[in-house]
């Protein structure tokens, strides 16, 4: 009877493979990459009787745009729509007519403010070059009237106090004529008490007839010195505010009077049209239209930002536009960082701002983009897989180059830049040498028969190990 038996595994032994690659000549570089979103470079909203607002642009300092709203006064005005010429998503040339409206009102409201004007300026040059001959002469004339009537109060004055003497005479000379016990004393003695009463009366008037006319003759001197002095200093300075205000609002109401036609201020595309002919037009924009060219806004990362200056070339990658990278050009880098959190880490980023150079029509605002800046580069240089590299910038950097008969050898290099993807080999190596990348192990069964004729069977592992070998040089097995 024969008998067999399994024994345990005795073993297994590994065979060692190494991955390869070339020293090239080529370019090394180092890239930084972002994600954003496209947008027009300025955004104008037209509104009639007012010229173009800057509602959004990427020229600011916050990264963000801004935004203005129509002050002027003819914004208050009904504007009713007659023709409306374009409509969203069509493209116009600077100076096309877009749309127009009834300029009656601020016709009207021009007419009035020049009128203003005209009247403020009359005066300005009346006050600096003094009153005419005529209004000279006028004032003259008052001046002599309100003299001769005077002259005339004072005289009708004597004239008066000397009837009114008389008769008070008179009547004292009746009443003395006549005793207590005369029969017409009594009556004689009233008439005296009469003409003393009319007297002081008659005397009064004639007083005040000339304090009247003495009033109205200074009054007639100071007006006419008026006429005829310059103007002061203070005087001029407040027509010449006049004026200069009476101006400012003429030329609003033109404004609004050419504006009653809404133009292009520059060639682009309209992005909205809130208007309906026949209808009066709304109190806020009428028409919006964004001017090129067209721009990627992106947040890059705090480690990348002191990589990046204006100026840099870019490629930029839009989703759903083209399949082909747009070339582009950075144009602003926000220097305040913007954080967002995620989880419990929070990362800054700083807004950056890339001009697309000629980008294709198909591209829109609000589009995915993806924009990779090359932050350093060197050119027509030596270089070699980063995986080739073992050590450090402090230490020193050593590759296994690999000779004919497949035997390693470390070997000191210096590098230059060095990258994710590839180092720069500035001295100790040549075009063409191979060098090792890492190593590929496999472990391979075996088949043991004992001296009971038992048989171990092991089963066919594998393992893969990456990065170049670090022990003493060998041959490949």
């Amino acid at each position: 009877m024969l008998l067999v038996t399994v024994a345990p595994a005795l073993g297994a032994s590994s065979n060692s493979k190494y991955t390869t690659s070339t020293v090239t000549t080529g370019t090394v570089s180092s890239t930084a990459t972002a994600t954003g979103t496209v947008a027009a470079s300025t955004v104008y909203g037209l509104m009639f009787g007012t010229t173009p607002d800057i509602v959004s642009t990427t020229a600011t300092t916050s990264g963000a745009g801004g935004s203005t709203g129509a002050s002027n006064s003819s914004s208050s005005l009904t504007w009713p729509v007659e023709t409306v010429s374009v409509k969203v998503g069509q493209t116009v040339t600077k100076g096309e007519t877009l749309a127009t409206a009834d300029p009656t009102a601020a016709q009207l409201q021009l007419a009035s403010a020049q009128s203003t004007l005209a009247s403020a300026q009359s005066k300005l040059t009346t006050d600096k070059t003094g009153a005419t001959s005529l209004t000279k002469a006028q004032a003259k004339n008052q001046l002599n009237q309100a003299s001769n009537s005077y002259k005339q109060a004072k005289a009708s004055r004597t004239n008066t106090n000397q009837q009114n003497a008389l008769k008070l005479s008179q009547a004292k000379a009746q009443l003395a004529a006549l005793t207590p016990s005369d029969t017409g004393y009594a009556s004689a003695e009233q008439n005296l008490a009469t003409v003393q009463l009319q007297v002081n009366q008659s005397n009064q008037q004639a007083a005040q007839q000339v304090t009247s006319a003495s009033l109205s003759y200074t009054a007639a001197k100071l007006e006419y010195e008026g006429k005829i002095a310059p103007a002061s200093t203070a005087t001029i300075q407040a027509d010449q505010a006049q004026v200069a205000a009476a101006q400012s609002t003429v030329n609003a109401a033109q404004l609004a009077v050419t504006a009653a036609t809404l133009t292009a201020p520059a060639d682009g595309l309209v992005i909205a049209v809130n208007l309906i002919a026949g209808v009066n037009a709304p109190s806020g924009y009428a028409l919006e239209e964004s001017i090129g060219p067209m721009v990627a806004n992106c947040g890059f990362a705090e480690s990348d930002i002191s990589k990046l200056k204006t100026g840099q070339s870019a490629t930029v990658t839009i989703s759903g536009a083209t399949t082909s990278a747009v070339a582009g050009t950075l144009t602003q880098i926000v220097p305040v960082a913007s954080s967002s959190s995620g989880g419990s880490s929070s990362v800054s980023t700083y807004a950056v701002t890339v001009t697309l150079t000629s980008p294709p029509a198909t591209v829109l605002a609000g589009m995915s983009a993806t924009v990779i800046v090359t932050t350093a580069s060197s050119d027509n240089v030596l270089r070699v897989p980063a995986t080739a590299l073992s050590g450090s910038s402090t230490s020193g950097y050593t590759v296994l180059v690999m000779g004919s008969d497949n035997s390693v050898t470390p070997t000191s290099v210096t590098v230059g830049l060095v990258t994710s993807s590839y180092a720069e080999i500035k001295t100790g190596l040549t075009e063409g040498q191979t060098v090792v990348t890492g190593t590929t192990s496999t472990k391979t069964s075996t088949t043991t028969t004992n001296s009971n004729s038992g048989v171990n069977l092991q089963s066919l592992t594998g393992n893969t190990g990456g990065g170049a070998p670090q022990g003493p040089a060998g041959n490949l097995p």
